[in-house]
């Protein structure tokens, strides 16, 4: 039970992080791509879904683990 909330505090702690930076993800060149963030940096990133998590999965990943989202251009509205 507490390895299950370590990793949720950590997926928790990315996605405020992802979205506190999303301008500097933009600047450096992310928009238009899949991030995974792993304690609070990108750990790899691509226009493909599928690319990112075989990126992952090369460097040892779990990619169930992590943050994963996509950086969306600055202004862009998503209707649901």
């Amino acid at each position: 039970m507490e390895q299950e909330l370590k990793l949720l505090k950590r997926f928790e702690e990315d996605s405020e992080w992802f979205h506190k930076n999303i301008d500097k993800l933009r600047k450096e060149n992310f928009t238009g791509k899949f991030v995974a963030i792993k304690n609070s940096k990108p750990v790899a990133s691509g226009e493909d879904f599928e690319k990112v998590l075989d990126e992952l999965e090369k460097k040892g990943e779990n990619p169930s683990y992590l943050f994963i989202e996509f950086v969306h251009p600055e202004g862009f509205t998503l209707i649901l």
